[in-house]
C-alpha cells in the first residue's frame, strides 16, 4: 500500500468548535465502505490482489515453453534448427527470437538454469550458453556444464584407454561407464579433468585432475568429488581442497556414486537401482556418521529426492540422514520429495500431490487430497509448491503451499482447463489450449 506523506509546511486548518468523538468517524467510515461495496457489486474481489492475468504466450503444437529466470522461453521444434523465443513475464511481450543449436525433440534438448543474464541450452551431452537479453551465443561446451551459481560453472572431461568404447549394437553384458560425451566405455576413465569456468564466458578459472571416473555433487557452497578411493570437498572459486579423506573398500567393493542430502554425503557402493552398502559422512568435517546395507529395491519405481530412503516393492522407509535410523514408512507407490528443512511432500505417479508430512515423524501437516497437480516454485529452494485442481465448470483452481504450513493458500482461478503449469516467486504459467496463460500472484 502506498503512503502519502503530508508536507510539514502545509498550514493547519482552524480548530473546530467541538470535535465529535472518534467513534463517530469510525461509524461513518464503515457506512461509507458498505455503500461503496454495494455500489461496486464486488467488482474488485480480494483475490484480484493475489491473482491477476498478465497475458498469453503463443505455444502451438510442437512448441515447449519454460519459465526460467523470470522470463518465458518458447522452444519451437517445428523449425530446423529449433527457434527459441524469449518473452518477459510482466508485462508479457516478446523480447527476441534466435536459432538454437542443431537438434530435435526426439533427443534430449532442453533449457536450464537461466539467470537474469544467461540461458543454458542442453542438447544431448553439450551445452550452449546464450545471452538472455539478446539470444546471442556466448560460448559452447562440448561436455555437460553444471551451473554452480550465477557466475560459476563446472565442466568435466574424461580420458579413457583407447579400445574400450562400447558397441551398443552387440548388446554385450557387463558394467558400463558413463562418459562426458555420448560414448560409453567398458572400463573406468583413466582420469577426469575438473574445470571451474566463468559461466558467462567459458573462461577457465581453475583446473584439477583426478585419477579414474568420478561422481560430483554440489552442496550449495562447495563441490564434492567422489573417486574410487577418495572423498574431496573443493572450493568453487579456485578449486582449492577444503577437506579430504580416504574412502575405504566396503564388503570388498569400491564406491560407485555419491549424493549430497542436506549436510550429509551418502556414498553408495551399489549401482543405481541395485542394493549395496551405504556410508554417510558429514559435509563439514567428512567424519563418518553411519553405515548400513541397503537391500535391492526389487524394481521399485518409487523415488526419493533430497532425503535418504530404502525402497522395496512393499514399502518406502525414510531414514534419518544423521544417524541412519528408520524414521517412518510410506506406501510403495509413493514418491518422496524433500520440502524445506523439515518436511516432505508425498506424491503419486510423479504428478498427484497426496500430503505434506514432518520428515522426522511422518505426521501429516497438510492433506492435499483434491489437488491434482503440483510444481516447485523456482527460486524458493524447494520450500514452496504451486498446486492446481480442476473444477466441475472446467476451470482450474490454483493455490500455493509453503514448507511447514498446514493449509494451502488459494490464489485464484484459470477460467479454462490448464496443464503443464510452471511457477516462480511472482509468476505462474500454464498451458491453456494453444498457448501459455501467464498470471502474476502474491502469496
Amino acid at each position: 500500500m502506498a503512503l502519502i506523506e503530508l508536507s510539514p509546511e502545509t498550514p493547519a486548518a482552524p480548530d473546530p468548535p467541538a470535535a465529535p468523538p472518534a467513534y463517530v468517524y469510525r461509524r461513518l467510515g464503515l457506512a461509507l465502505a458498505a455503500l461503496l461495496t454495494l455500489a461496486l457489486g464486488g467488482a474488485a474481489p480480494v483475490s484480484s490482489l493475489l491473482w491477476q492475468r498478465a497475458g498469453r504466450v503463443p505455444a502451438p503444437a510442437g512448441t515447449e515453453v519454460q519459465l526460467l529466470g523470470g522470463r518465458l522461453y518458447a522452444l519451437d521444434f517445428q523449425q530446423r534448427p529449433p527457434l527459441i523465443t524469449a518473452w518477459s513475464a510482466d508485462p508479457v511481450r516478446r523480447l527476441w527470437t534466435a536459432p538454437g543449436p542443431q537438434g530435435s525433440e526426439e533427443e534430449p534438448y532442453y533449457l536450464t538454469d537461466a539467470t537474469p543474464d544467461l540461458l543454458m541450452v542442453n542438447v544431448r551431452r553439450s551445452t550452449t550458453v546464450l545471452d538472455a537479453r539478446t539470444g546471442a551465443v556466448r560460448w559452447r561446451s562440448a561436455t555437460p556444464l553444471q551451473r554452480l551459481d550465477d557466475r560459476t560453472g563446472l565442466v568435466l572431461r574424461e580420458t579413457f584407454r583407447p579400445g574400450t568404447e562400447y558397441d551398443v549394437d552387440t548388446g554385450a553384458p557387463g558394467r558400463l561407464y558413463g562418459s562426458t560425451t555420448e560414448q560409453l566405455h567398458t572400463e573406468p576413465a583413466r582420469s577426469t579433468a575438473i574445470d571451474g569456468v566463468e559461466l558467462g564466458t567459458g573462461r577457465r578459472l581453475w583446473s584439477a585432475s583426478v585419477p579414474g571416473s568420478i561422481s560430483t555433487a554440489w552442496t550449495g557452497r562447495a563441490i564434492v568429488v567422489l573417486s574410487a578411493d577418495r572423498l574431496t570437498v573443493r572450493s568453487p572459486r579456485d578449486g582449492a581442497v577444503l577437506r579430504e579423506r580416504a574412502v575405504p573398500r566396503v564388503a570388498g567393493g569400491l564406491p560407485v556414486w555419491g549424493e549430497a542430502v542436506g549436510d550429509v554425503l551418502l556414498v553408495h557402493y551399489g549401482g543405481f537401482g541395485e542394493g549395496g552398502p551405504v556410508v554417510a559422512y558429514a559435509v563439514d568435517t567428512l567424519a563418518p556418521l553411519w553405515q548400513q546395507y541397503q537391500p535391492d529395491p526389487q524394481g521399485s519405481a518409487a523415488a526419493c529426492a533430497g532425503l535418504p530412503c530404502v525402497r522395496s516393492l512393499t514399502e518406502v522407509q525414510v531414514v534419518d540422514p544423521r544417524t541412519g535410523r528408520l524414521l517412518w514408512r510410506a506406501e510403495p507407490d509413493t514418491d518422496l520429495l524433500a520440502f524445506g528443512p523439515g518436511s516432505v511432500l508425498e506424491v503419486r505417479g510423479q504428478t498427484s500431490p497426496l500430503r505434506s508430512v514432518e520428515q522426522a515423524t511422518g505426521r501429516v501437516l497438510a492433506d492435499l487430497s483434491g489437488w491434482r497437480g503440483f510444481v516447485a516454485v523456482r527460486g524458493e529452494r524447494d520450500e514452496a509448491y504451486v498446486l492446481t485442481r480442476p473444477e466441475p465448470d472446467l476451470s482450474t483452481s490454483v493455490g500455493v503451499l509453503r514448507a511447514g504450513r498446514t493449509a494451502v493458500q488459494p490464489l485464484g482461478r484459470i477460467p479454462l482447463a490448464a496443464t503443464q503449469c510452471q511457477a516462480d516467486t511472482a509468476t505462474v504459467a500454464c498451458r491453456v489450449g494453444g498457448g501459455m496463460d501467464v498470471f502474476r500472484y502474491r502469496a
